[in-house]
């Protein structure tokens, strides 16, 4: 049987990471990253136009699993790394309220055979990007797990105040150490370390609740709201020339972007779909498969294309009852990224129904074939709904 990783590496945990009561309902973790003006700042002076372009050459650090009979999974969270040994020096502390997660302590909410829809919202307009004919809501996000860099994908989904973004579990929060993820960024449309559409610190994480206790893949999505975007724009002088700092370096200054939802849109959401739809599938998949290759770079986004997904069901990896998108070969970098159902490739929108959770080289020749998803139900659309009623200052 084939190797896998899938557990986030981490830094030891704040001693203040306690659970605290909070005004989430019952089955929703509530995880505060970077509420504050403080620690927002934090945030946008760690991710400099620099780093930001050191950042598209990171490459996800996972184990490389020998192909084997019978099929297995590997995380495609994979968090990237950055290339570089030499990381940057040790981050600013966020505030202690940003490293407490709220937990209630009733069970989850129970599934029904109720489904539903919540429509998608298209962007106005959108901007000259490289990635033609793909969702605009669709990009990476960013973070710290510890002292090191990774990203995962994510995109846009619709809610009230149009701040809602939808990635996987393991993108956000580090199961064993009980805590949320640092640093926490979303940038929509990335291509090639650009930021059309501007960058979006993350404000509130929310989570089911058995995924923050127990790292359940059949829980493994998450929800997080966002602050207004901003952007690096070049800071010229007088004479048209980039000024740049004592260090010789080209200074930026920041520009505000607005509200995430009215500069890309938001995708619509479903749940109770049952397990065999039509779907495609996007993500920035770049790292190697079993066998060492690596076809992607997570410079740009990818896509797939199914015609029927199909039930999947793994102790090893608690998935009692997850979806399968046999044929996708997308690799470490691609979690988090939205499987989306009734999808127009002229509006560009449609409706989330999954999110990529786990890898698998189903045939066991040393390459990944299909990639998985937890099965989007009442719970998922409960702690969704939760989060797409926050307004964030």
């Amino acid at each position: 049987m084939a190797a896998a990783s899938v557990i986030l590496s981490a830094g030891p945990g704040s001693a203040g990471a306690l659970a605290t009561a909070r005004s989430a309902p019952a089955g929703i973790t509530s995880v505060p990253l970077a509420q504050n003006d403080a620690d927002t700042q934090k945030v946008v002076d760690w991710w400099t136009p620099d780093r930001l372009k050191r950042a598209s050459s990171y490459a996800p650090q996972t184990s490389a699993a020998n192909p084997g009979s019978t099929p297995a999974p590997s995380a495609t969270a994979a968090p990237s790394r950055a290339a570089a040994a030499k990381a940057p020096g040790k981050a600013p502390a966020l505030s202690t309220a940003a490293a407490q997660a709220s937990r209630t302590a009733t069970a989850p909410a129970t599934t029904t055979t109720v489904s539903g829809v919540v429509p998608p919202k298209a962007a106005s307009k959108t901007v000259n990007s490289r990635n033609v004919n793909l969702p605009p809501t669709v990009g990476k996000v960013f973070f710290r797990n510890g002292t090191t860099e990774y990203w995962c994908s994510a995109s846009s989904v619709h809610s009230k105040y149009g701040n809602v973004v939808a990635t996987a579990g393991h993108c956000a929060y580090d199961v064993k150490n009980g805590k949320p993820v640092e640093y926490w960024i979303f940038i929509p449309s990335y291509a090639d370390g650009k930021t059309p559409y501007g960058i979006y610190v993350g404000h509130t994480l929310y989570l089911n609740d058995t995924y923050s206790a127990t790292g359940d893949f059949d829980f493994d999505y998450a929800f997080v709201t966002v602050h207004r975007g901003y952007k690096w724009d070049p800071d010229y002088d007088a004479s048209g020339i980039q000024k740049k700092d004592v260090k010789g370096l080209p200074m930026y200054k920041r520009v505000g972007t607005g509200v995430l939802e009215k500069s890309v849109g938001g995708q619509g959401f479903a749940w109770n779909k049952g397990y065999t739809v039509a779907a495609y599938a996007f993500g920035y998949p770049a790292g190697p498969h079993p066998n060492g290759t690596r076809p992607f770079d997570g410079r740009t986004m990818e896509s797939c294309l199914t015609r029927a997904t199909k039930k999947i069901s793994s102790p090893k990896w608690e998935l009692n009852g997850g979806v399968m998108f046999r044929g996708c070969a997308f690799t470490a970098g691609a979690s988090g990224g939205p499987w989306v159902i009734k999808y127009s490739q002229l509006r560009r929108i449609g409706y989330l129904n999954g999110v990529n959770s786990l890898t698998w080289d189903l045939d066991g020749d040393g390459r990944y074939d299909g990639v998985s998803s937890p099965y989007f139900d009442k719970a998922t659309y409960l702690v969704y709904s939760y989060a797409s009623r926050q307004k964030t200052a």
